[in-house]
C-alpha cells in the first residue's frame, strides 16, 4: 500500500535569491558654490584652532548667512564639518565602488503539481 505522499505528483524546482547592490545610493548632486565656500571657510577657521561657537560668531560678524539665510549657530558649524566628512566617505565607499551581483540561498523545493 502506497502512502498518500507517493500518490500525489510533485515537481522539484531550484530556488535561489539574487542580490544586486547598486552604487547609486547617494545623489550625484554636488555642493553649490556657496556651500563649498562656506565649508572651506569653516574648515580653515577650525583648523586654525577656533571652536564651533567662535566660528559661528565670526561668520555672523562677517555677515555671512547660512544657505537658508539664517544666522549661524555652533551646531550648524559642527554639522557642516561632520556632514562633509560623512558625505565624502560615502561617495568613496558607496558611489565609486563596484558592487557585484550575489546569488545565494540555493535550495531544492518540492511543489505539488496542480
Amino acid at each position: 500500500m502506497k502512502s498518500a505522499f507517493l500518490k500525489e505528483k510533485f515537481s522539484h524546482y531550484l530556488c535561489f535569491t539574487v542580490t544586486i547592490g547598486p552604487n547609486h545610493l547617494i545623489a550625484e548632486q554636488e555642493y553649490t558654490e556657496q556651500q563649498h565656500q562656506n565649508y572651506e571657510l569653516i574648515k580653515s577657521l577650525y583648523n586654525r584652532g577656533m571652536g564651533y561657537r567662535k566660528i559661528a560668531k565670526y561668520l555672523n560678524e562677517q555677515g555671512i548667512e547660512t544657505i537658508l539665510g539664517d544666522t549661524w549657530k555652533n551646531t550648524q558649524v559642527f554639522s557642516i564639518l561632520k556632514k562633509y566628512r560623512v558625505r565624502q566617505a560615502r561617495i568613496q565607499n558607496v558611489r565609486l565602488s563596484k558592487h557585484p551581483i550575489e546569488i545565494s540561498k540555493f535550495e531544492l523545493q518540492w511543489i505539488k503539481d496542480i
